[in-house]
């Protein structure tokens, strides 16, 4: 969902099989892979290689909206008030097209376990995840938005940096020309530096944009709210070539 309700990707006749599985290192030498993660009722067999389903892995859903709970009740980085229940993670994280980066060198999605029946269970190999969507309906639908989330327990292990360079090779491969975030709050500076590192370009700024905790005048009184400005982050893939190495 977005603020004009439901909106369809772009066409696209290129396919994800040629691009996931993707597996890649983390700083600490062990392997990981992205998946596509779905809630659609059934999945085809040619997209069951490189499709988690979210009905057969409900536990690491649960997970995955666990951290973003625990995000949100940070109040630092996302411009959510109030934690989300199932139905409304699902409608937001899911909306478009979903991605999971899992611990571990799996070669099918088929061989990721079912048998996880908790969140505990999960939070070991759940390292990242991250949505691709329209930012904006109709006539400007080509442009999408993305989301990134990092399991805390595994920040440090340069999945950021995965997450985003997968980011870009996949958001042209699902038929979106552009793509920009609106609200990257200039306090969150891991974030800022990752999108300045990685190529992306700065163009715009909203003053005042975000209401979080931690950026007011009372260090150490709750929530000692204060205003911040939000960076604006774009990347055109018709005239900015995603990098090979990437």
């Amino acid at each position: 969902m977005s603020p004009y309700g439901t909106i369809a990707r772009p066409a696209s006749d290129k396919s994800l099989s040629s691009y996931l599985p993707r597996h890649a290192t983390l700083r600490s030498s062990d392997n990981a892979t992205l998946f596509h993660i779905t809630t659609a009722e059934s999945i085809s067999p040619e997209d069951s290689k490189f499709t988690l389903s979210c009905r057969a892995h409900p536990a690491l859903v649960e997970a995955m909206r666990k951290v973003f709970n625990d995000e949100v009740l940070r109040g630092d980085t996302y411009p959510h008030e109030t934690v989300v229940d199932m139905q409304g993670f699902e409608s937001y994280f899911f909306g478009g097209d979903a991605f999971v980066l899992l611990r571990g060198d799996h070669t099918s999605a088929e061989l990721v376990p079912t048998t996880r029946t908790s969140i505990e269970e999960w939070d070991h190999d759940l390292l990242g995840f991250f949505y691709i969507k329209p930012n904006f309906p109709g006539r400007c639908s080509h442009i999408c938005n993305g989301g990134f989330m990092v399991n805390p327990v595994h920040r440090g292990l340069g999945i950021g940096s995965i997450l985003g360079k997968a980011f870009l090779k996949i958001v042209p491969v699902i038929g979106y020309r552009a793509s920009m975030f609106n609200l990257v709050f200039e306090s969150n500076v891991a974030s800022v530096k990752l999108w300045r590192r990685l190529g992306f370009k700065e163009i715009g700024r909203v003053p005042r944009a975000g209401r979080l905790r931690g950026q007011g005048a009372n260090p150490g009184q709750e929530p000692n709210e204060g205003y911040i400005d939000a960076i604006q982050f774009y990347w055109d893939f018709e005239s900015m070539p995603v990098p090979e190495e990437y």
